[in-house]
């Protein structure tokens, strides 16, 4: 049996939805309409982006004033302002630049912001690219003049600019930048610059806290204990140019790394970040101490007693010779007494140890000198002549040579 086909206009009748023309609107039922509208979803976007605590009853009252000229400044506050604001300024939702073809092609070429604007709009920025961003920032301002660099650093906006890409591509959150060298390098004295240093503390506060999780082998694209240990370098590092009116001094240095020490964990991870950062400063406080301010008694003396943990010998040793006030040579000697054989060992040392050993000896002899002991320690004079003439410096470099034997310490470099 064949079933009859119902006809189109039917199935339109039965299915479809009446359609009506819209209903003539006044301009002032228009402007309610879209009022209400407005007011409809803005009370979801308040429903799901409420107020913070705190903020209700201020912002509230504010409102409920009508015509009154905090009302503007309130609505620019509110949170889901802010998170229209969020969405609007994130650098991954960024319009590439649209310049003219001739010159203003040219110059976007040449300004690394537009570059990396236009990079990270398009889903190409990096690590590595990022890097290289600040490396070009920093080239061309040392071009332009040497002087007043960390300010002019400070006033470019490059490290806030890196920052604002890391957090909206979620690399902040996770700190897997962290694991590329050249950015940390580069970007930690920009943020300084910029008065963000707290930033990088924070990185540091959170990779410590995530410090027995980190494995002793770089992996690429992943934070590990060597990522801890060079953050906290270069935090260390700029610390000591941000807050010394010298730039010599080594006493934020000092006060910087208590405070990393006070973020870091008992953990292989974090005791290698604070050994290594240590030891940086020990020898800037020794072998390159030339030209140095003395330091202050409390921070050195915490510095000294933060590195007695660390089972580097030779290093407090050679502290106890550059106390800022009562300078003692009897750890120095004692060292030296029990290591005389090191003498046929150092042809076979790395050049560091080779010169750090030879400082010390320098040193503790010129503390002989000074104190007119000289005559209780023949040997420590031996000792000097036996590592020079296994070193040869008497004999290939005579300048140094002359140098080691006079009453002028050595030049550390």
């Amino acid at each position: 049996m064949v079933l009859r086909t119902p006809p189109l206009g039917s199935l339109k009748r039965g299915l479809l939805p009446q359609i009506h023309h819209p209903l003539p609107l006044t301009k002032r039922e228009s402007q309610r309409l879209l009022e209400s509208i407005t007011s409809s979803f803005r009370k979801n976007l308040d429903r799901e982006h409420p107020w913070e605590t705190g903020e209700t009853s201020t912002n509230t009252q504010a409102s409920s004033e009508p015509g009154s000229t905090e009302l503007l400044s309130t609505a620019n506050h509110r949170p889901t302002d802010r998170h229209l604001r969020a969405i609007l300024s994130n650098p991954l939702l960024a319009l590439p630049h649209n310049g003219s073809v001739d010159a203003s092609t040219h110059t976007s070429r040449n300004n690394p912001f537009e570059v990396f604007d236009s990079a990270v709009s398009r889903g190409l920025m990096n690590p590595r690219r990022a890097a290289g961003f600040l490396a070009t920032i920093r080239s061309q301002l040392l071009a332009e003049s040497p002087n007043n660099l960390r300010q002019r650093m400070g006033a470019s906006g490059g490290g806030l600019c890196v920052l604002r890409w890391l957090r909206a591509s979620g690399q902040e959150s996770s700190l897997s930048f962290l694991s590329d060298p050249a950015l940390v390098r580069l970007i930690i004295p920009f943020l300084f610059a910029e008065g963000l240093q707290e930033v990088a503390w924070g990185w540091l506060a959170q990779l410590a806290a995530r410090s027995n999780k980190l494995e002793l082998e770089i992996t690429p694209g992943k934070a590990s204990a060597q990522s801890l240990s060079r953050l906290m370098s270069a935090i260390i590092d700029e610390s000591r140019e941000l807050d010394s009116p010298s730039l010599t001094s080594l006493d934020p240095s000092f006060a910087a790394l208590a405070k990393a020490k006070g973020i870091l964990h008992e953990n292989p991870a974090c005791i290698a970040a604070i050994k290594n950062s240590w030891a940086t400063l020990s020898w800037a406080s020794t072998v390159d101490a030339v030209g140095r301010p003395k330091p202050s008694v409390a921070r050195f003396e915490n510095f000294v007693d933060i590195g007695r943990p660390l089972k580097l010998p030779l290093d407090l040793a050679h502290l106890d010779l550059y106390h800022p006030i009562t300078p003692t040579h009897w750890a120095a000697i004692k060292y030296l007494q029990r290591r005389q054989h090191f003498v046929q060992d150092m042809p076979n040392m790395k050049p560091q140890m080779q010169q750090r050993l030879l400082c010390l000896v320098l040193d503790a002899a010129e503390r002989l000198n000074q104190t007119g002991q000289a005559a209780e320690a023949p040997w420590l004079e031996r000792f000097r002549n036996a590592i020079c003439e296994k070193l040869n410096l008497g004999i290939l470099n005579i300048e140094m040579g002359e140098t080691l034997n006079s009453s002028i310490p050595i030049s550390r470099g």
